[in-house]
């Protein structure tokens, strides 16, 4: 115990620290966001905070002899996800080479090789048994790109995706420590201290009026990337349902999900640019940017607590995987309520962006005071694969 807490005590100084060296760097290295037309925030902002997070997780890690406690395909997915997430921050890499790193990223941390894979928890028809291991693997590796993916749409606003990494990350601690899986709970623990370090610069409050810098979206495709890892890992190694852990991210996912599924119906592509993500819909309530930060997340937490109390209680995998109907249908009626009270017609594309001043973008959008309200992974206008957009 006494571990834990110097390591996450170190995890948390160091990620701090990191961050304000890294801020001062990062225009140097063209790592940096500028404002424009749906990219409302006050000046240039950093896009290092991803890499302070997981500079500071793996250090920590590796100088307390921990790393060993991550196989090295955890360790190689990380590291290409990290790569290609800077790379898109610095030159919006095309949506295929994107692509295709996810699937090799999703392979790498899936390990088909290994001969095990996320459990049901429920019994599979005669029909499917014969075909279960592919099938699951497949599963899994579609889980984690789509992860990677909602977490990058749910950066939008100040302390979002961190906000909802951080509750994740803790929730899958408890169920690790409940069930015995050791080995998962210091870099759970690390990694949650390592991102409230950049939150304490990211995350609006009493002392912050705006994020100082942002996850990029090297931080939260990495982030996506890594509580899948756990996920997938808890599953195998606790013999847990994979759909009971789905409660634990069933914000990100819902929301992404109600994204795709509203533009089709709209006759538009999943990929096209609005305004219908469930920050922007909140922000369209004129909820103030920090307190849908909290609503988002507080959610997140009430979910990732039911899953955990779930598990700790041992109610029915059945139960609780039927039971994930509910946060579907409050989803889908808040996004009615919110859509059926504004116009319903259909948003153009957005028209190619062009960067403006802060002062043009406070004209345009007063009520959000220059707010990140739209800023990793907002590429909308290249084709991208789910990317997010005001």
């Amino acid at each position: 115990m006494f571990a834990w807490i110097t390591n996450c005590f170190a995890a948390l100084i160091v990620s701090a620290a990191l961050v304000v060296i890294l801020k001062r760097v990062s225009p140097v290295f063209a790592l940096v966001d500028h404002p424009d037309r749906r990219k409302l925030h006050d000046g240039v902002v950093p896009l290092c905070g991803g890499i302070a997070i997981f500079a500071t997780f793996a250090l920590v890690m590796m100088l307390h002899d921990h790393a060993p406690s991550l196989p090295v395909n955890f360790w190689a997915g990380l590291f290409v996800t990290l790569v290609v997430g800077i790379t898109d921050d610095r030159v919006d890499l095309p949506a295929v080479r994107r692509l295709a790193a996810q699937f090799l990223v999703a392979l790498t941390l899936v390990n088909p090789f290994s001969g095990a894979t996320i459990v049901t928890g429920i019994a599979l028809p005669p029909a499917l048994l014969a075909i279960s291991f592919p099938l699951l693997t497949i599963v899994a590796i579609l889980f984690v790109i789509g992860l990677i993916n909602a977490w990058n749409m749910i950066d939008g606003v100040d302390g979002l995706a961190g906000g909802c990494a951080a509750v994740a990350l803790l929730w899958l601690s408890v169920i690790a420590g409940f069930k015995g899986v050791t080995e998962l709970i210091l870099p759970m623990l690390v990694l949650l201290a390592a991102v409230g370090g950049f939150l304490a610069f990211n995350m609006r409050s009493p002392w912050l009026a705006r994020a100082k810098i942002f996850l990029g979206d090297a931080g939260s495709t990495a982030l996506g990337a890594v509580i899948a890892y756990f996920i997938i890992t808890l599953s195998i190694h606790a013999n847990i349902a994979f759909t009971v852990l789905l409660w634990i991210v069933i914000v990100p996912v819902i929301d992404t999900l109600s994204l795709i599924v509203r533009r089709v119906h709209a006759g538009r592509s999943p990929l096209a640019a609005d305004r219908w993500h469930l920050h922007h819909l909140l922000l369209d309530r004129a909820i103030p940017p920090a307190k849908t930060t909290l609503t988002i997340v507080a959610a997140s937490a009430v979910c990732g607590g039911i899953g955990c109390l779930g598990i700790i209680l041992g109610i029915s995998n059945l139960a609780m995987t039927l039971a994930l109907v509910v946060p579907f249908l409050v989803h889908s009626a808040f996004v009615y309520a919110t859509l059926s009270g504004r116009s319903t017609t259909v948003q153009r594309p957005l028209a190619p962006v062009q960067k403006i001043s802060a002062v043009s973008a406070s004209a345009i959008r007063p009520d959000l005071n220059l707010t990140h309200t739209s800023v990793q992974p907002a590429k909308p206008t290249r084709p991208g694969i789910l990317s997010d957009a005001v």
